[in-house]
């Protein structure tokens, strides 16, 4: 019977795994810990290797709540020994490192995929890795496809993903949406718009699902 896995560790196991380019481990000849690998439950604490076996360092980028998804259950040694040698804000200004694979950890917003489309153009990174940490609205992911195909930096983008990791881990089993105080005072206010109560509601939906994803 495999061992018990808490919220945490289905969440690091995401994390490690994205961080590793959504790389499994190699099979090993056990069953067992091939299915587990599979289903994301194992993942590698050191980074993947290149055709000529040497590591493979890579850029990671984030928004605000994808660093506060990392910093809760990560360290900085952590990220180093997953081949992460700089870990960077998308709001920040941000300077090229060429032929760099750059791996983003966002929400999925019309801001950060405006972003993503000028460091491309900018040439800041290659390739992009992108990870979403829920899943993209139909519209939005239009839209960035249009972008991407305006920019003409189609090429430079390796993979995009939706993570389903749009939750604060604090605990074991205990987890938060990152939402603050501000959704109480948001649903309880008689100020409030019914479409602001209704994206909400959406995120607080959106945050549920992942973990429900996240734990199985």
């Amino acid at each position: 019977m495999s061992a018990y896995q808490s919220l945490r560790d289905r969440q690091v196991a995401a994390i490690k795994r994205v961080l590793n380019l959504n790389e499994v481990p190699p099979e090993t000849g056990d069953g067992q810990h091939d299915a587990a690998a599979t289903n994301g439950l194992i993942s590698q604490s050191t980074p993947i290797l290149n055709a000529e076996g040497e590591p493979i360092w890579k850029v990671l980028v984030f928004d605000n709540l994808g660093r506060d998804v990392i910093s809760t259950v990560l360290r900085v040694n952590d990220l180093r020994g997953l081949g992460i040698t700089i870990h960077l804000n998308i709001n920040q200004q941000r300077h090229p490192i060429s032929d760099v694979p750059v791996v983003y950890l966002l929400e999925p917003t019309a801001a950060n995929m405006e972003r993503i489309t000028q460091d491309l153009q900018k040439g800041l990174y290659s390739p992009a890795y992108i990870n979403f940490l829920s899943s993209v609205p139909r519209p939005l992911l239009e839209d960035f496809a249009t972008q991407t195909a305006q920019a003409g930096t189609s090429e430079q983008i390796g993979q995009v993903f939706d993570q389903y990791l749009n939750f604060i881990v604090s605990e074991p089993s205990l987890f938060s949406l990152g939402m603050g105080n501000k959704s109480y005072f948001t649903m309880n206010s008689a100020q409030t718009s019914d479409d602001d109560i209704d994206a909400n509601v959406d995120k607080i939906v959106g945050g549920l699902f992942s973990v429900a994803v996240t734990m199985g």
